[in-house]
């Protein structure tokens, strides 16, 4: 049976291998003799996921507590989250648009009530709704208000407890627990009713043991704490043994009977078999959500079967009666990842990749497999296409695979430095994060998620937003998968004089391009509201000033007097004779003009007409002379 998991890899794997560690630490704060050195690296090591990681410098902060959204994060990348979904089979893909789809209304409303709310937790969080590791009880108390003040607050030692009880699938068992129950600690009655049975379960399962007898269930956990609660479900046996047996796996074949919309018969290269479909199944036929009614005998499938033997996901593909491929049908691609152990570029180009997989049987497949690229193979870094000498022992690989022949590989580093120029930024919408762009020398290109900690700085300036830089910046930036966590950038002022040859307006910027007297061609950016584009026009002889490849200043020049009859700045003040001084840049001590304002001047704010009584101090203006070397203003533009 072509089996895979629906969990990362880094699911499987911890709970099913047995950890050899090293006696050197991963971290620089952490060291052999501290008590969770083990279950630290264990938690750390790329093989098993690396689920918990420490910070750019090295450090794994074990004293450090969790916020909710914090934790989330952790749990999800254990219950196998993923960043990356495009290269997945159907049915997982669905599993994560399903997901978030499912929570997106309540997550907004969190958002809309919650001005605290980290929006950027919300896939991870609406994966674990979604897999039943959370409740909405747990996720309304991500942030409290008291008056006017909103706290993210610490998740608690019983709170992580029942969490890490429903990820290893132990939620009924807890249930079953019939209370009163024998009193595993001291301080039992300090546990909360609705998490008293995971605890006494956790506790017969080794998940946690106390200290002294004490379960301490309101205090808080520590990161080096959480790590060893992990390493106690995730890498014991016992659990797994008591455990309903197996993990999701994904079916490919073709629909042999649907049973009363409730159960469907698949045939496939283990024959025909018969499964139930969960009451929440996400069901997608010919990419249009339906209900199990659509499904229809003859259909090709891909499902999505978890350890319980039911369909919760459903992707099919209708045919059409009487007609025969003409071509050889498209290969069905398995699905797998893991980590790349060896790159060989001769006598053939191969890769050697560790991966552990697990059946539904229970059995686990610990290997080393050696793969060659099939004809057309695609190779992408971070959703950018990318070439054989890219790919990096080390690297965390998701890849498409028909017997020994990969025919999609993605590779991503989960800690790396990259160093690069800053190619483009999209801004924040829809409650998503910034996106950096970033080219490093070799021309590879990344799409780097700025997250509300990220920490930004400029040469020797600090505490920036992601809006402070600015494009063509040299950027340094220290990243965990697709997410950047430090980001340094160094700009360069500069100017440039040249002949305008074409302006290219986008949703985001402007881009213009100029012809130099040196014959050069080069291309700068314009933000919304540096200056009104409108204005420009073909053919301008133009003095831009620069910072790095963005214009933060630019004059018309005329050719025979250097003069420009274009100003663009703030007004300084206004005389009672309605006469206007314009400060030329952004600063009090640039050059200042002295202008009169005739009734004929059209000024406009935003596409509307104003008159001169409308003009203010401080207004950001774009300002045309009725010619070079003129004081008499023809047209003024308001900008933001």
């Amino acid at each position: 049976m072509a089996l895979r998991k629906f969990a990362l890899t880094v699911l499987i794997t911890i709970l099913f291998a047995t950890p050899v560690f090293a006696q050197t630490s991963n971290f620089r704060d952490v060291q052999p003799s501290h008590f969770a050195f083990e279950a630290i690296n264990w938690v750390s090591d790329p093989a098993n996921g690396a689920f918990m990681v420490g910070d750019a410098g090295n450090n794994f902060h074990p004293s450090r507590h969790l916020n909710k959204f914090e934790a989330a994060q952790i749990y999800a990348m254990a219950a196998g989250f993923r960043h990356v979904t495009h290269n997945l089979p159907e049915a997982e893909r669905a599993v994560f648009a399903r997901s978030l789809e499912t929570w997106r209304t309540f997550l907004d409303t969190m958002a809309n009530e919650y001005s605290s709310w980290n929006r950027t937790v919300d896939r991870e969080i609406a994966f674990l709704l979604y897999r039943g590791i959370l409740t909405t009880t747990d996720v309304q108390g991500f942030v409290v208000r008291n008056g006017t003040e909103e706290t993210r607050p610490l998740l608690t030692r019983q709170q992580a407890v029942a969490w890490m009880v429903r990820l290893v699938g132990q939620a009924p068992q807890a249930g079953a627990i019939s209370l009163p129950h024998h009193t595993p600690f001291r301080d039992d009655a300090q546990i909360a009713p609705i998490y008293r049975q995971y605890v006494y379960h956790a506790r017969e399962l080794g998940i946690v043991q106390g200290a002294g007898g004490y379960m301490n269930p309101t205090a808080h956990f520590t990161r080096a704490e959480m790590a060893t609660v992990f390493h106690n479900a995730l890498a014991n046996r016992a659990i797994v043994q008591t455990a309903t047996p197996g993990a999701p796996a994904t079916i490919s074949g073709t629909i042999a009977n649907v049973h009363q919309d409730s159960h469907v018969s698949i045939t496939s290269a283990a024959g025909t078999e018969t499964f139930s479909i969960a009451a929440n199944a996400v069901i997608m036929v010919d990419n249009t959500q339906r209900t199990a009614a659509a499904l229809q005998d003859g259909m090709t499938v891909t499902v999505l079967v978890n350890a319980s033997r039911q369909v919760i996901s459903l992707v099919a593909r209708s045919q059409v009666p009487g007609t025969a491929a003409s071509a050889a049908p498209a290969p069905i691609l398995h699905a797998d990842e893991g980590v790349i152990t060896a790159v060989t570029a001769e006598p053939s180009q191969t890769i050697t990749i560790r991966t552990q997989r697990l059946r539904i049987t229970g059995q686990i497949l610990d290997e080393e497999r050696t793969f060659s690229f099939a004809p057309n193979a695609v190779i992408t870094r971070g959703g950018t296409a990318a070439e054989f000498n890219n790919i990096k022992i080390g690297d965390i690989a998701f890849f498409g695979f028909t017997q020994t022949a990969i025919h999609t590989l993605e590779l991503m580093e989960r800690e790396r430095t990259l160093i690069g120029v800053l190619k483009d930024v999209r801004p924040p919408e829809s409650g998503n994060p910034a996106i950096l762009i970033l080219e490093e020398e070799e021309g590879r290109v990344y799409e780097l998620r700025a997250l509300p900690a990220t920490e930004f700085s400029r040469g020797s300036t600090t505490n920036l937003k992601w809006d402070d830089l600015r494009i063509g910046d040299a950027l340094t930036a220290e990243v965990e998968f697709d997410r950047i966590i430090k980001v340094n950038a160094v700009g360069q002022r500069s100017s440039a004089d040249g002949r305008l040859n074409e302006i290219r307006i986008t949703e985001r910027n402007t881009e213009i391009t100029i012809t130099q007297e040196n014959g050069s061609v080069s291309s700068f950016i314009i933000r919304p509201g540096v200056l009104d584009v409108y204005t420009l026009r073909i053919g301008m002889q133009l003095r831009i000033a620069l910072d790095s490849r963005e214009v933060t200043g630019l004059q018309a020049r005329n050719n025979e007097q250097d003069q420009s009859p274009v100003i663009l700045g703030f007004i300084q003040s206004i005389r009672t004779d309605g006469s206007i001084v314009v400060a030329e840049g952004t600063t009090v001590t640039a050059r200042t003009h002295t202008l009169t304002v005739p009734a004929s001047a059209l000024i406009t704010r935003g596409g509307a007409e104003l008159l001169p009584n409308n003009l203010r101090t401080n207004m950001n203006v774009y300002i045309v002379l009725t010619s070079p070397g003129a004081t008499t203003v023809q047209s003024i533009t308001i900008l933001p």
